[in-house]
């Protein structure tokens, strides 16, 4: 054989073992796309999700992986965003070739990256979107949460049964689709439940006085002012209600936890309280030990956007073995149906069951918040 024969030879060797060297690294990893506002308005759910999500991972991993197989983040910032979303999530599957979806907790951003997955037939789970419809773009894309028709029935609940209120007044940004979904749930089971809509004042989302909206909910005479909407702006209808003098109860929902909540004082939601998909108090002793990886990790305590995201992960990661135990694949196919056939699984939020709709059957947390910022399951 030629020298140059030789050298082609060596040249062709390397090569192939170059590929094969590829190849094997990428048999060893499972890559796992997560996109969350990481910066911008919501940033406090984003940040809180992608703690929560290492955690889990971290964890999955120094257990063996999924089948020996490693987890492998690949995490992108929407920036708070929606326009951003499809363009993210379109590399994630074309270009970091995931194989499933960790999405936003925020609906309009899981929402915008549901018809890509889908027609992709990539596996999306989203921690905490609880508008109905995110999981109705198809039988790839699933929830780790209750929907807003749960929530707003059981807020409607909790304030007929145990606050015994008949009248509600309704405050929110028409701007927020999630606020106006949520709304419309709790009105209409409120209504069934015998109590009477007073009337609705709106506000923008940056808005800095809500004074006169409160004036005209003080006519209203009503007995909880309900106010759907994120952390970003319910200090500012805590405050403004306290200010009124209006007698009633204010109740939030589940996107006002977060641990920005009370930055700016714990005086203007002395009382209120507000539905959540966590309860960090729990004696479960999955709960505790959450809690305190959580903490000891990030020293904070895990919020329900921590706690969504890592239930999301764990039940992600879960499907992936037992597509890989059942069926001998991680083909998405397979994993899909294994997430769809999840049954009791041991979340922080709570026994988790998928229903045929593709979403978690889980319990909504009723939270009081006291003078000194403790919160309370009530």
């Amino acid at each position: 054989m030629s020298s140059m024969k030789r050298f082609v030879a060596v040249l062709l060797s390397l090569s192939l073992l170059v590929c094969l060297a590829a190849q094997a690294q990428t048999a060893e990893t499972m890559k796992i796309g997560a996109f969350l506002s990481l910066t911008g308005a919501t940033a406090s759910y984003g940040v809180s999700a992608l703690n929560a999500i290492k955690l889990a991972t971290e964890e999955t991993n120094r257990a063996g992986g999924i089948n020996g197989k490693q987890i492998e983040l690949v995490v992108e910032d929407d920036h708070s965003n929606t326009q951003e979303v499809p363009g993210i999530v379109t590399r994630l599957i074309k270009e970091a070739k995931v194989h499933a979806l960790l999405a936003e907790p925020v609906s309009t951003r899981a929402m915008a990256a549901a018809p890509i997955a889908q027609s992709n037939r990539v596996v999306m789970i989203s921690s905490a979107s609880v508008k109905p419809e995110l999981t109705m773009h198809g039988d790839y894309i699933f929830r780790a949460c209750f929907i807003s028709s749960t929530e707003g029935e059981a807020i409607a609940k909790f304030a007929t049964d145990k606050l015994k209120a008949k009248r509600a007044a309704i405050i929110l940004d028409p701007q927020n689709d999630y606020a106006v979904v949520l709304a419309k749930f709790f009105s209409e089971s409120f209504t069934k439940l015998g109590g009477h809509i007073a009337g609705q004042q709106t506000y923008q989302a940056n808005d800095q006085n809500v004074s006169a909206q409160f004036l005209a909910i003080a006519a209203m005479n009503p007995d909880v002012v309900f106010a759907p909407g994120f952390y970003t702006t319910a200090p500012l209808i805590a405050r403004a209600m306290k200010q009124s003098g209006i007698k009633a109860t204010l109740i939030g929902s589940d996107g006002w936890d977060s641990p920005d909540l009370l930055t700016g004082g714990s005086e203007p939601f002395a009382g209120v309280y507000f539905a959540n998909h966590f309860w960090v108090g729990s004696n479960d002793p999955l709960v505790k030990k959450f809690v305190n990886d959580y903490q000891t990790r990030y020293g904070v305590i895990p919020d329900a956007g921590a706690a969504t995201a890592y239930d999301a992960a764990r039940l992600l990661f879960d499907a992936f073995k037992r597509a890989l135990s059942t069926r001998g694949t991680t083909e998405s196919r397979a994993v899909r149906d294994a997430l769809a056939a999840t049954k009791d699984f041991p979340g922080v939020t709570g026994k988790i069951t998928i229903d045929a709709q593709r979403n978690a059957q889980v319990p909504v947390y009723m939270l009081r918040i006291d003078k000194n910022g403790r919160f309370s399951l009530q």
